[in-house]
């Protein structure tokens, strides 16, 4: 049977739990999945999930915006979204974006992709010379598509830090090439876009009020992460996405009982668990947490419950979760 943690690993904060106690930035208690103990990193074996950024768009909740690093046998790989607070966990946890596989963006808004020119031009600091693709969703009436995104914060003719206009430049030799590419999956696809070192990457499309969305599931070494962004969940999408996955990280930003603008956004405990058990995940960890919903995982868990019985943990900053197959 699980058990509860009780005990908490930050790279470089020494924080400890006391029983279910938590102090500091808190400890997440959580089921079946403890954090990994190592100096940093996730520790040297194996595949593991790092929750760089486990909030929302809030300053007030104490946590970093939306942000997830993939480790590979000790080796930071794929990292999902940068939201505001993520340069400072990502170098927290020891990694390097000289080791950066491949960057997946789930969607423009400010709490995903505020500190993704902060990490660009942290690696002008590191040995880097291959290309470092991107990817993200494509634009609409509202928001730029990725490469547009990526064109305006970065274009060296005008661009809003063109003084980093070289990363975009394929014939320059001081940097590397920062390749954006717009994800266009169809209505109901789950589409492959990415394929190297044993690494393959899936799409699809989420709905997230206006803003273009896009959910992803890495697969490697005989695992699989899948990652829902923040979405309503109603299109079925994630259901196809995240079947079987060893990980799934779904967005709990909002409460049981949402309703309004809040439930367009984002999805409810009771449809996470409906697609969580829908999908057959393994386990089940909840990310994105605002104050509408910290201090309410006994009601949020008991609303999954209802639905799926797998392992379900509460992420907090920092924290690693190993996948196993």
């Amino acid at each position: 049977m699980a058990t509860a943690h009780t005990h908490c690993w930050f790279p470089r904060l020494a924080q400890k739990c006391i029983g279910q106690a938590t102090i500091a930035l808190g400890c997440g208690i959580g089921l079946a999945a403890s954090p990994t103990s190592a100096n940093v990193g996730c520790g040297p074996k194996g595949v593991a999930l790092q929750v760089l950024g486990s909030g929302g768009p809030e300053l007030q909740d104490k946590r970093a915006s939306t942000s997830y690093l993939i480790w590979r046998a000790g080796v930071p790989r794929v990292l999902v979204d940068s939201g505001g607070g993520a340069a400072l966990r990502f170098g927290q946890s020891g990694a390097t974006m000289s080791n950066i596989d491949v960057i997946l963006l789930t969607h423009l808004h400010v709490d995903h992709t505020a500190d993704l020119a902060a990490l660009v031009k942290s690696s002008f600091f590191e040995d880097r010379h291959r290309k470092l693709p991107l990817y993200g969703p494509d634009g609409n009436q509202f928001f730029p598509s990725t490469t547009r995104f990526i064109q305006t914060l970065f274009a060296s003719s005008d661009g809003a830090y063109r003084y980093l206009g070289n990363f975009l430049n394929p014939d320059a030799t001081d940097s590397y090439l920062l390749d954006a590419h717009n994800v266009v999956p169809a209505a109901h696809e789950v589409q492959q876009i990415y394929d190297s070192q044993g690494t393959r990457i899936f799409a699809t499309t989420v709905v997230h009020g206006s803003a273009p969305a896009i959910a992803y599931r890495v697969e490697l070494d005989n695992v699989s992460i899948a990652f829902s962004g923040d979405t309503d969940g109603n299109n079925g999408n994630l259901e196809r996405l995240a079947q079987n996955a060893n990980l799934f990280i779904a967005h709990n930003a909002v409460p049981e009982g949402a309703s309004g603008v809040e439930r367009s956004l984002h999805m409810p405990p009771s449809v996470i668990g409906t697609i969580a058990a829908a999908a057959a995940v393994k386990q089940l960890v909840l990310s994105h947490r605002m104050l509408r919903t910290l201090g309410h995982e006994t009601e949020s868990r008991a609303a999954i419950r209802k639905f799926y019985a797998g392992p379900v943990m509460f992420a907090d900053d920092l924290q690693c979760f190993q996948v196993s197959p």
